[in-house]
C-alpha cells in the first residue's frame, strides 16, 4: 500500500501546490484559469493529436471500451437520477445535477493525467474514448433532462448542447486525430516538432489548474447527505460499474483496463460548479467537488492497490 501511495502522493501535491498558490494569492485565480485556458485549448489537443495520429485505427477506438465505459456510466447515472426523482423527490434540474457528478468524470484535467503518469501513453488512448462517451452521451443527456422545463423544451436544451460540443477543443482533436490515423496523413516534421513540445506540459499543469480551482470554490452548508450521496457514487460506485461494463464486453487488454477504471475513479468534471450555479444548485455542486477532490487522494490509491 505504500508503493501505491508513492506513486499518486506526486499527483495530489501538485494538486495541492496549484490550491495553496491561489489559496495565499501567490498567482492569482484569474491567472491560473487563463492557464487553464490555454491548457485546454492548445497543449491537451497537441497530445491528444500525437497520440491518436500515430496509432492505427483499430487501437485508436476499441468498441469494446467504449460500449463499457458508457454502459457503466449510464448505469450509474440512472441509478442516481432515479433515486433522486423517485424516493428523495428531488426537483428535476437537481436530480440531473447529481446525475452528473456521479456518472461524468474531470477527464481531461484530472482523469488523463493522473492515468498517463501511473500508465504511461495508453491512458491517451483511453481518455480519448471516456471523454468522446462523456460528451456525446452523458453530458446531452444531463442538460436535456435538466433543462427540459425550460424554454424550448429538450429539443432547445439539445440544441445548445450540440452547441457546445463542435466547440470543444478537445473534442475536435480527437476527431482530427481519428481522421489522420485513417486516412495516413503525416505532418510537416516541424508541426509534428512543436506539438512534441507543448504535449508535455498538459498533464502537470492541468493538476496545478484544478488546485487553484477548488481554492476559488466556496464551501457551503449544505445537507451532507446530499454530498455524501454524490461523492459515494462518483468515487466508488462509478469506477465499479465501469470495470463491470469492461467485463461484459470482454476486457481489454490490463493498461487499458486501468486506465478506463482509473479515469472513472477520479472527481466529476471541473465545470461541474457551473452547472450547479446554471441550475440551482451551486453550494451542493462546489461542495461536492471539494469533497470529492480531497477524498480522491484515498479512493483512488485503494483502487490501484486493489487492481495490483
Amino acid at each position: 500500500m505504500l508503493a501505491v501511495f508513492a506513486l499518486t502522493l506526486p499527483i495530489y501535491l501538485l494538486i495541492a501546490l496549484g490550491f495553496f498558490v491561489a489559496k495565499v494569492g501567490y498567482v492569482a485565480v484569474a491567472d491560473m484559469r487563463a492557464i487553464g485556458r490555454v491548457v485546454l485549448r492548445v497543449a491537451m489537443p497537441a497530445l491528444i493529436f500525437l497520440a491518436l495520429a500515430r496509432a492505427p485505427l483499430a487501437e485508436t477506438l476499441r468498441w469494446d471500451f467504449m460500449a463499457g465505459y458508457a454502459v457503466g456510466s449510464l448505469v450509474i447515472f440512472t441509478a442516481g437520477f432515479a433515486l433522486a426523482r423517485g424516493p428523495l423527490r428531488r426537483p428535476m434540474p437537481q436530480a440531473a445535477l447529481e446525475a452528473l457528478g456521479m456518472a461524468c468524470s474531470n477527464s481531461a484535467y484530472l482523469g488523463m493525467p493522473v492515468a498517463a503518469i501511473l500508465v504511461g501513453d495508453v491512458a491517451l488512448q483511453a481518455f480519448a474514448m471516456a471523454m468522446l462517451v462523456e460528451n456525446i452521451v452523458i453530458l446531452p443527456l444531463a442538460v436535456v433532462l435538466a433543462e427540459a422545463s425550460g424554454g424550448g423544451g429538450r429539443m432547445a436544451a439539445f440544441k445548445r448542447t450540440l452547441g457546445g460540443m463542435v466547440r470543444n477543443p478537445l473534442l475536435i482533436a480527437v476527431l482530427v486525430g481519428v481522421a489522420a490515423s485513417l486516412t495516413g496523413l503525416v505532418l510537416p516534421a516541424a508541426v509534428m516538432q512543436v506539438m512534441g513540445m507543448l504535449a508535455p506540459v498538459a498533464a502537470p499543469v492541468a493538476l496545478l489548474v484544478i488546485g487553484s480551482a477548488v481554492a476559488d470554490l466556496p464551501p457551503s452548508g449544505v445537507g451532507g447527505a446530499a454530498v455524501a450521496r454524490v461523492v459515494f457514487g462518483k468515487l466508488v460506485l462509478h469506477p465499479l460499474a465501469v470495470l463491470a461494463g469492461f467485463y461484459l464486453f470482454g476486457p481489454p487488454a490490463p493498461a487499458l483496463l486501468i486506465s478506463g477504471v482509473l479515469i472513472a475513479s477520479v472527481p466529476m468534471l471541473s465545470t461541474f460548479a457551473l452547472f450547479g450555479l446554471r441550475w440551482g444548485n451551486e453550494a451542493l455542486a462546489a461542495t461536492s467537488l471539494i469533497v470529492a477532490t480531497v477524498v480522491s487522494f484515498f479512493t483512488v490509491s485503494g483502487l490501484l492497490a486493489l487492481l495490483g
